[in-house]
């Protein structure tokens, strides 16, 4: 795993490049076009996987049980499953892309079945013992349901309120109280993942897993419907626990390691959540393209500031697809020092989309407003993102992960080992999650510093593309950026844990954030990103990337040209009419 020499990068850009290997690519797009073409049209009428039917069964709270058949007749749960478990999941990082099909037509669905047991297996399955991790397998295989207890954080979504509490009794078993009002599936699970409080120290926790429907009725109570705001297909609800008896092998690692435990299962997490939902997000620009096209004055193509915004969401999809790209690749190639640019891409990716699909709000016009129809699906998309973005961990949460390791950014700290190419190379086969490397946190981060070495590359690399000038200069001010950066956290005030009170720290981990997502947009272009393809070989996406990031940090950005807007939205109008998805695949879609 070593850095590509010069001319290999050089390679990597002009499409020429020996090393790109496309049977993995070749694979994930098969994949996806089967799942499409199992879904059919979103937009047809009839269609009992469109936007019509999802839109009836969000307005009743439901999640609809034909969508639930064709998540199971289709195969996916077998895609949460790794391969060694008997699953077909080959990567963290390919996880996300075949879920972004159900992600862009039924958050409801895809977040309930998909994403939901994902994070309560990856807790099994990498602290677990063999017959834990074999029995979450075959739960999920045969497309059981799976709930997750979450630890209980002040200030936080009604999902992190209340906590279990459990303890060993003189029998030899577990004793559980306590009572949650919001978990996901609680009345369904086949087994549910407990974080649950085990003694007085802020960090005395462990993890269990059992079936609610094996404990003694005199145990468990159920509680009512939870509703959210969004995704109001969600089945969540609470179970109240008295006194219940679970036999020790409910307890999944160590005891009281419950903190540490669940640390090495978030990485995974955090790099997938923002990775499947771009499908959420590649529909609602798609939806406001639509829009702008069925109105009078032209649509789109004839509107200045339809196209700006239009151009603008579709980079930041971009960048968020990059960002979760690197990240999901980390958790494989850099597990010692993946928690914080998971972290990162957590807090981030979700950031910048919601953004962006506001600001579309105004390219919707009126059409924003519906209640029924096709129209109506961008703004029950605009309040699912919102809501299953905090209702799993909230950006609070990921700035938490994320500060503690500024001061290790500071000038004179020990370099990194160099950020090896193969981390934002889809093509390329990865190696299965080391559990033990994962447990490590703190590894140092290489993705910063490779602003700098990809400054240095830069020219040749752009022998064979206009506007150089324009991309050195961004990345040249990404760069001043980040010795900024590193200045200020040298300057962060407190003992071991202080500096995370001091007020800098917060409004330095965004800037921070920011700054590894360029990197990973131009680590993506630099090493052809998903092997040769002319729209990203062309760096007019990086260059409007880079100018929406470095305006974000608050750094002066050079005039951006029109014709820079013009070439990304007349991308995406071109990828709506075929259809393509909207990411950096770019796979045809079904509608």
């Amino acid at each position: 795993m070593t850095m590509y020499e010069h001319d290999d990068i050089i390679a990597a850009v002009s499409g020429r490049d020996t090393r790109w290997q496309p049977d993995r690519l070749t694979r994930v797009r098969s994949r996806i076009a089967e799942i499409e073409d199992g879904l059919g049209d979103p937009w047809a009428p009839g269609n009992p996987m469109g936007f019509d039917a999802v839109l009836d069964a969000d307005r009743k709270e439901e999640i609809s049980p034909v969508g639930l058949r064709r998540f199971q007749s289709l195969g996916m749960p077998a895609e949460l499953v790794p391969e060694r478990l008997g699953g077909r999941m080959a990567g963290t990082d390919l996880l996300g892309l075949v879920m972004r099909p159900f992600f862009r037509r039924d958050p409801a669905l895809a977040f309930s079945h998909g994403f939901t047991p994902f994070l309560g297996a990856q807790m099994v399955w990498l602290n677990g013992d063999a017959r834990q991790s074999g029995r979450m397998a075959g739960v999920v295989l045969r497309g059981g349901t799976v709930g997750v207890a979450c630890q209980r954080f002040e200030h936080e979504s009604e999902f992190h309120a209340q906590e279990y509490t459990a303890a060993w009794s003189d029998d030899g078993m577990l004793r559980l109280n306590g009572r949650k009002n919001a978990i996901n599936n609680a009345h369904t699970a086949e087994l549910i993942i407990g974080f649950v409080k085990t003694g007085d120290g802020e960090t005395d926790y462990s993890i269990l897993m059992f079936d609610p429907a094996t404990v003694p009725p005199a145990g468990v109570r159920a509680l009512g419907r939870h509703r959210t705001t969004g995704v109001r297909g969600l089945q969540a609800a609470g179970l109240e626990f008295v006194d219940c008896p679970l036999p020790g092998e409910s307890l999944v690692g160590t005891w009281g390691d419950g903190v540490a435990l669940s640390l090495r299962a978030y990485p995974a997490v955090h790099a997938v959540f923002p990775s499947m939902a771009i499908g959420l997000a590649d529909t609602a620009l798609r939806s406001a393209v639509r829009a702008a096209q069925e109105r009078e004055f032209g649509g789109p193509a004839g509107d200045a500031t339809a196209r700006s915004a239009i151009a603008g969401t579709f980079a930041d999809l971009l960048i968020a697809d990059c960002l979760s790209l690197t990240a999901g690749r980390s958790v494989h190639l850099l597990p010692d020092q993946c928690d914080v640019l998971t972290a990162v891409t957590k807090y981030i990716s979700p950031k910048i989309v919601g953004e962006a699909l506001y600001d579309l709000s105004a390219v919707m016009g009126d059409a924003f407003h519906a209640e029924r129809g096709h129209h109506a699906v961008f703004r029950k998309h605009l309040r699912d993102l919102s809501t299953i973005t905090f209702g799993h961990v909230s950006s609070a949460i990921c700035q938490s992960v994320i500060a503690p390791y500024l001061p290790a950014l500071a000038d004179g700290a020990p370099e990194p080992e160099p950020t090896p190419a193969d981390l934002f190379r889809l093509e390329v086969p990865l190696p299965a999650m080391d559990g033990a490397r994962l447990a490590r946190f703190g590894g140092g981060d290489g993705l910063l510093g490779y602003l700098d070495r990809a400054a240095l590359r830069l020219p040749d690399a752009l022998t064979l593309h206009d506007g150089g000038d324009l991309l050195r200069e961004l990345v040249a001010g990404l760069c001043a950026e980040a010795a900024e950066i590193r200045r200020e956290a040298g300057r962060l005030t407190g003992s071991d844990n202080g500096f995370l009170l001091d007020t800098h720290s917060f409004p330095l981990s965004e800037r921070y954030a920011l700054l590894l997502a360029a990197s990973a947009c131009v680590g993506v272009w630099l090493n052809a990103g998903t092997g040769p393809d002319a729209f990203l070989t062309d760096p007019a996406w990086l260059v409007l990337a880079l100018h929406r990031l470095l305006r974000r940090v608050g750094r002066p950005v050079p005039p951006l040209p029109r014709a820079i807007e013009g070439r990304l939205c007349d991308e995406v109008l071109e990828r709506v009419r075929v259809p393509r998805g909207l990411d950096l695949l770019g796979t045809e879609y079904a509608g």
